[in-house]
């Protein structure tokens, strides 16, 4: 595929705009170079993967997390749901041009049983962003070249179901011992530097997402339990506390070699403000739940206060879809020292927030996965430690001081979806928690658990056009000109009536 569309732009990240421009960029296209390894493609690949992640500003928008500031116009088609074909159309591009090198990685590693596993890990892991976000999609036929250059659409059923598979496979690649034949990944494995044990427990939660986001596809409860009893019997189990998964390529200060959320929403390689820094800012939805649960530690390291009068030292945030004076980025809370701290030329406290790690997928989330599961009767264990593990692990990795005491504070709170015992409904509880965990982290992956879940209750856009939110993304004008008769089989798409298959 990449042969007939590499030349229109790769500039937009997976849930970005063009504010991630020059991040995506960050390596010559491995696949036609003149000479080049699994092992320099594979950390190409890792990095470039965990560089969409640093632009997830539809996620975090739709599911009232951020907003736009005052600061800024535009943002018009987030604000009011009315998107185009052309919205976010470098995604697609982008995610399967990542697809390409891992596919690259796989065909050329030979034995190397250590890489073909990392590269079958993030497989999955990028299809099911591009079914989570369009649904059915180019699988089977598509990473095909000149075989296949309109490849036809899988649907996204069936494509989860094969991950599933491609994940069991990758276990199996990755439970070979590292040895002369099969060597460590090492350094090119810029996520747990060649730890094979860790991406296995990776695998496996990565699976439990996948099962779990099905729980309202009819017929598919029984599956379910039998795929999670089986991640059990492999004995890896899932990510721990502090296995978090982390990219660090060895960031330097240096413009396109920082940490891609750093460099892109808060400051630059001169110590200066990046172009975006005054433009994004927490909602007022998501500041008042902050507020409303007396989650004060965790906002402290999140945002800043507002530095002009009158609200000078408030955490404070617009509805989505207001943008007068009244918010203009002096007057709001921007992204805090836990994700964007400033330099010391700049008040900061420090001058390495440039080389922090891009964060891929974090263990809170991982025992929140876990959590659900054993809630549900999938999984054995303690739902209510699982619970609370999650959020130490997100306080621990926001950097809140004390943060085990401090999340212990927090969650014997009596108030319902911080304390296991006050929540009557624990599901809610335990994505609320979620909800709160993958702020600025991953908000693709809390609009797709609001998707499936409608936790948290989100208000619609001041701006909306109608009642109600978009449950997907349209699929890129790039499709409808290069593969025509495929896409358009798929039918006429809507944003607000085209479901994602697991959705209710």
């Amino acid at each position: 595929m990449k042969k007939y569309i590499y030349t229109i732009a790769l500039a937009i990240s997976l849930i970005g705009l063009s504010s991630c421009e020059g991040f995506l960029d960050v390596n010559d296209n491995p696949n036609q170079a003149v000479s080049s390894t699994p092992d320099l493609v594979i950390a190409a690949a890792l990095n470039n993967t965990a560089a969409r992640l640093a632009h997830h500003e539809i996620g975090a928008f739709w599911v009232g997390q951020w907003s736009p500031t005052g600061s800024v116009s535009g943002f018009n088609e987030q604000k009011t749901y009315d998107i185009t074909t052309n919205f976010l159309n470098g995604t697609w591009i982008g995610i399967y041009d990542n697809l390409e090198d891992y596919l690259y990685v796989e065909q050329n590693a030979a034995n190397r049983k250590s890489l073909s596993g990392i590269a079958k890990v993030m497989k999955a892991y990028n299809y099911q962003l591009l079914v989570d976000m369009y649904n059915n999609v180019p699988y089977s036929d598509a990473l095909k070249g000149t075989a296949s250059i309109r490849p036809q659409y899988d649907e996204g059923q069936v494509i989860y179901d094969d991950l599933i598979t491609v994940l069991d496979d990758a276990i199996v690649d990755l439970t070979v011992p590292v040895s002369g034949d099969n060597p460590s990944a090492g350094s090119a494995d810029i996520y747990f530097g060649g730890n094979i044990t860790k991406w296995r427990k990776f695998a496996n939660t990565l699976k439990l997402r996948i099962l779990l986001r099905q729980i309202n596809v009819a017929g598919k409860e029984n599956y379910i339990k039998e795929q999670i009893a089986k991640i059990a019997a492999e004995g890896s189990g899932f990510l721990g506390a502090d296995e978090n998964v982390l990219s660090n390529p060895g960031y330097t200060k240096s413009s396109g070699k920082m940490n891609q959320f750093y460099e892109a929403y808060g400051f630059t390689a001169a110590d200066k403000k990046a172009g975006n820094r005054d433009f994004y800012c927490y909602s007022k939805f998501f500041v008042d739940n902050m507020k409303s649960t007396n989650d004060m530690a965790r906002l402290a390291r999140l945002a800043t206060t507002a530095t002009a009068a009158p609200y000078t030292g408030q955490y404070r945030g617009p509805e989505f879809g207001e943008g007068n004076d009244d918010y203009l980025a002096t007057k709001v809370s921007l992204f805090g020292p836990a994700i964007a701290d400033p330099p010391k030329a700049l008040g900061g406290t420090n001058d390495n927030g440039y080389a922090r790690s891009m964060v891929v997928m974090t263990s809170a989330e991982s025992f929140f996965l876990q959590a659900e599961a054993v809630q549900r009767g999938y999984l054995s264990g303690d739902a209510k430690t699982l619970f609370e593990s999650g959020i130490t692990e997100s306080f621990k990795l926001l950097g809140v001081t004390d943060a085990s005491t401090a999340a212990s504070d927090y969650y014997n709170q009596s108030i319902s979806n911080v304390s296991w015992n006050s929540s009557s409904d624990k599901i809610e509880a335990i994505v609320y928690q979620k909800w709160v965990a993958l702020t600025s982290y991953n908000g693709f992956e809390a609009w797709c658990e609001y998707r499936r879940t409608g936790v948290p209750d989100v208000p619609l856009s001041t701006r909306a056009i109608g009642i109600q939110q978009p449950v997907r993304i349209l699929y890129p004008a790039s499709e409808y000109s290069t593969n025509a008769a495929n896409v358009k089989e798929q039918g006429a798409i809507s944003q607000f009536t085209s479901k994602i298959f697991w959705i209710k």
